[in-house]
């Protein structure tokens, strides 16, 4: 009889079955970051806003707020159209109870100086959620110093 076969194909069929309902695992943090930082680097707006919720906080040059998705959309592709990236790199992220930042570099492809870019991650309901995008020509991150 070819029951054998048959109870292995039920058995994967079950297994497909159990992933497709269960979903994929939750992105880990350098996922999360890798999708923010490609996004900028293709400069889509739809990627990098890919783990926003319905608003998000955009701030650039020091002008911005929260907006809601399809609003900061509108908000990075105007960016994007007014300083094309060439390249974008971020270090190791830091994290704290409640989510990540990571601060980046973001070169223009008309050259000159790099943008500095800040990204804020926060966990909700277990999954990495995009809460803040910061970028700004000098330090988004104040240092001590005098």
């Amino acid at each position: 009889m070819r029951l054998a076969p048959l109870a292995s194909r039920v058995a994967a069929l079950l297994l497909f079955t159990a992933v497709l309902v269960g979903g994929a695992p939750a992105p880990s943090q350098d996922d999360v970051l890798r999708r923010v930082a490609d996004g900028l680097e293709s400069a889509d707006p739809d990627a990098v806003l890919v783990d926003a919720a319905g608003r998000v906080e955009i701030v650039l040059f020091g002008q911005g707020g929260m907006f809601r998705r399809a609003q900061a959309e509108h908000v990075l592709r105007d960016f994007f159209r007014r300083y094309p990236p060439s390249r974008v790199a971020f270090s190791e992220p830091s994290s704290s109870d409640d989510g990540q930042s990571a601060t980046g570099r973001y070169w223009p492809r008309s050259g000159g100086a790099p943008l500095n870019v800040r990204v804020l991650h926060r966990v909700v309901d277990e999954d990495w959620e995009l809460s803040s995008i910061r970028i700004d020509q000098r330090p988004v991150v104040r240092t001590s110093g005098r």
